[in-house]
């Protein structure tokens, strides 16, 4: 009977089984075919290593051979002409730092840092490489030069990094003290980085350790310090994807903390290059999406500025943006105008509808096909639905005769949803239409080269951030002992303002202190009617503020004779939220690493 029951035992548990191994087998296939791939002999000479394998059998190893030891969270560059793309593409702006010094951070297998040594012929080059073991081999090529200096330490753990920041290293650079003089342009120094990873990666509590260090790098600007205290110095930086958005946002909905103090502390951040957001991270679309008149108008700017410049984009590089606007006629061009008609949101389902379209109509299918035709009906209700929902926001934003009393009372009258949609549509709206638009993205100066997967190994695509500094306004730059923390007392208003940034700005300066609504909002010229308000606006809200509104709360903060101290702020905003969560940059210190 016991014999028996453990064979029925087994008999059921065995086709499962089977498809569960059949299941893995095929997860496997698909990771060696999306993220494995190795198309150039760099990339082949990476994957023989052994390093990456993201849960398939890892590389077996021969007798007396060492397995290799590094970070497997790490992506590399490994094609030759995505580089000479890059560096043809930007040359004009690379002319300037030619026998400059490079700091160079995770070079890694270092074909990228090679390319832009042979551009700029430094006077010398620094490798802080913490895998130098591992990637030795790999930097031979450029370690063999009498300039370039490999160090087998961490460019990220800031106590090392200050170590190399000194006259031993780096003895033609002159420090600056930001804080007694405007900081001015160095292009004698130039920083790279690849601070790509995958899967991201954490530290401590954490979620994203690029994310970390890209709000710390933005803000060695304004506190002149790391390689800022040399001047203002040009950072090319790569990153995953997800980090990009985060310091160069294409919709209101991604501007946060991070991105204004980029914009503050910033003359450019221009994508060289990266993945098609037309097809978002890993070939799904972006969950945030804005109307797309004002991505046709942005594009057709870049473009106009590009014409300019003599900048002209690689073949096979273009974005698909940028081929949808060349391939309309100049009077279609011309006659894009975000915010004449109600918008129009780029959704998935609107491809497929174009598809169902046009295979119906080229008889494909017909109305017996009960499952494609109901398919087609329900995508072209929901594609209605939306476009008179739009319409509404559009009437309400474009009325021009209605009191603002009556524009709030209308407002409340809309469902929750079309609510949200109406207020995403008014900001989005709103920072476009500013001279220069708010956000960095629509002020860029080129337009990103789409990169392909296999020009990275592992294949995941980055972006490469150009990072050009500015002199930020006096009180910004007043950090630390020896100031009015004017700075840090900036950094905890703009904090509590980015975590309320849908409330209105008044309601959120009375919540950082009593009484602030009062003493700040009168005192800023900018933030009225004639500062550009859509029509009928009522007041504004946090997410929505031009670096000179932000500037000019600061300044009516500073004049306000009732403001508290920096620690006084500090401990009130404690209480209210620890300060800073998990999402907040500030939560680990440069320090900390």
């Amino acid at each position: 009977m016991f014999a028996a029951r453990t064979c029925v035992r087994n008999a059921s548990v065995t086709q499962p089984v089977a498809g569960l191994i059949g299941l893995q087998r095929r997860h496997v296939s698909k990771v060696r075919e999306t993220l494995l791939q190795a198309e150039t002999p760099l990339a082949e000479q990476l994957a023989a290593t052994g390093l990456w394998y993201y849960g398939l059998k890892p590389k077996a190893l021969s007798k007396g051979e060492k397995k290799a030891k590094g970070d497997k969270h790490r992506v590399n560059i490994v094609d030759e002409k995505l580089c000479d793309d890059i560096i043809n593409y930007i040359r004009p702006t690379l002319d300037r730092h030619v026998g400059c010094d490079i700091v160079d951070l995770y070079p890694g297998a270092g074909l990228w840092s090679r390319k832009l040594h042979d551009t700029l012929q430094p006077r010398s080059h620094i490798l802080l490489e913490p895998d130098a073991e591992l990637y030795a081999p790999f930097l031979k090529p450029l370690t063999s030069r009498p300039n370039v200096t490999l160090l087998p330490k961490s460019g990220i753990v800031w106590t090392e990094l200050n170590e190399v920041l000194t006259k031993e290293y780096l003895p033609h650079q002159v420090e600056r003290n930001s804080r007694t003089e405007t900081p001015q342009r160095n292009d004698t120094l130039l920083v790279t980085a690849n601070f790509s990873f995958f899967p991201k990666k954490k530290y401590q509590s954490f979620a994203n350790v690029t994310q970390l260090l890209l709000y710390q790098l933005i803000n060695s600007i304004r506190s002149g310090t790391l390689f800022q205290k040399y001047g203002l110095v040009r950072m090319l930086i790569w990153v995953g994807e997800e980090e990009k958005s985060a310091v160069m946002p294409r919709t209101i909905q991604r501007r946060k903390r991070l991105s204004m103090d980029a914009e503050l502390s910033t003359d450019y951040i221009a994508e060289l290059a990266g993945g098609d957001v037309a097809k978002g991270q890993y070939g799904m679309p972006d969950r945030f999406a804005r109307d797309h008149a004002i991505d046709l108008e942005s594009i057709r700017g870049v473009l106009a500025r590009m014409k300019a410049s003599n900048t002209a984009i690689p073949p096979g590089r273009e974005t698909s943006i940028v081929r949808e606007l060349t391939a309309l006629s100049k009077k279609k061009q011309a006659a894009i105008h975000a915010g004449a008609q109600p918008a129009v949101f780029e959704r998935p389902y609107r491809a497929e509808l174009e598809q169902l379209e046009a295979a119906f109509d080229a008889g494909k299918f017909s109305s017996a096909d009960k499952q494609k035709y109901q398919r087609l009906l329900d995508l072209r209700y929901k594609v209605q639905w939306e476009l008179r929902r739009h319409k509404g926001i559009h009437d309400i934003l474009t009325d021009a005769s209605i009191t603002p009393a009556e524009w709030d009372e209308r407002i409340k009258r809309l469902d929750k949803y079309l609510r949200i949609e109406f207020m995403l549509t008014r900001d989005n709206l709103h920072v476009w239409r500013q001279d220069p638009p708010v956000l960095t993205w629509d002020r860029r100066p080129v337009e990103p080269l789409v990169v392909k997967d296999t020009e990275f190994f592992p294949n995941v695509p980055c972006a490469l951030l150009d990072i050009q500094p500015k002199a930020a306004h006096p009180l910004l730059r007043a950090m630390g002992p020896g100031t009015n923390r004017a700075g840090d007392m900036f950094a905890v208003i703009l904090s509590s303002m980015m975590r309320r940034g849908l409330d209105p700005l008044g309601k959120v300066l009375e919540t950082i202190y009593p009484g602030a609504k009062e003493g700040v909002l009168p005192n800023c010229a900018g933030l009225s009617a004639e500062g550009g308000l859509p029509p009928g606006y009522a007041e504004w809200n946090a997410r929505s503020l031009n670096e000179a509104q932000l500037v000019e709360i600061l300044e009516a903060w500073m004049e306000w004779p009732f403001r508290p101290g920096f620690s006084e702020l500090v401990a009130r905003e404690s209480e209210d939220s620890d300060l800073v969560g998990e999402d907040e940059p500030g939560a680990v210190q440069m320090g900390d690493f």
